[in-house]
């Protein structure tokens, strides 16, 4: 689950700003939500809650801290994640490959595909962000030196909004000192598979399969 629907369901929004998505549309929906924080604070001022006021300050601190991650993600954002969460479940592993090498991002989506799973692809830290909100994976298997973001950064930002997010890196510079600095601990400390370009491609299947628990 992630973080942002952690914030929407403790905010009771989710399934209403769903049920607007599909009726009246994304514009319709992000009012909604940005809207129901509005009353929710009001609601839970602690100057209105005299008897209760240790209380209503708990509840105010959690609404800030949604609001201070909702100031953060945009319109656009917020409207990707409510178009994807309104759309019926494939019933397959849905894996994203975050790839700057087209060639090989298309080769490992075939490959992926072939084996069941539903994947999506993004070419960059960035994109693989935005792909993220919408098509919502259970795994992410990420290159790590791309351009405009690289994978280290991308997975520390995914983390923040799905902390039980499964990762697997692939590099053909494990060995490098760019590399190594500081990255192989993070590796470790989180457990994050990795794999070293070149590869075969049952390598790769047979760690997605143990990512995923199959």
């Amino acid at each position: 689950m992630s973080q942002l629907e952690v914030d929407l369901r403790h905010l009771g929004v989710l399934k209403k700003a769903v049920q607007i998505t599909e009726e009246l549309g994304c514009e319709a929906a992000v009012r909604y939500v940005r809207y129901s924080y509005r009353l929710l604070s009001r609601i839970y001022h602690p100057d209105l809650h005299q008897e209760n006021r240790q209380a209503a300050e708990e509840g105010q601190r959690r609404l800030n801290a949604v609001k201070e991650r909702l100031d953060m993600t945009s319109d656009q954002e917020l409207s990707q994640f409510l178009k994807a969460s309104a759309k019926p479940s494939t019933g397959h592993p849905r894996v994203l490959v975050v790839e700057d090498e087209e060639g090989l991002a298309h080769n490992l989506a075939d490959l992926l595909a072939m084996e069941g799973y539903h994947v999506a692809t993004a070419p960059d830290g960035l994109a693989g962000l935005r792909q993220h909100l919408t098509f919502r994976p259970e795994l992410v298997i990420t290159d790590i030196l791309m351009p405009i973001m690289d994978g280290v950064e991308m997975v520390r930002t995914l983390r923040q909004r799905d902390p039980g997010l499964k990762v697997i890196f692939i590099s053909g510079f494990f060995g490098t000192r760019s590399i190594q600095n500081g990255l192989m601990q993070e590796i470790e400390h989180f457990g994050y598979p990795r794999l070293a370009k070149p590869f075969r491609p049952t390598q790769l299947l047979e760690l997605a399969r143990r990512a995923l628990g199959g």
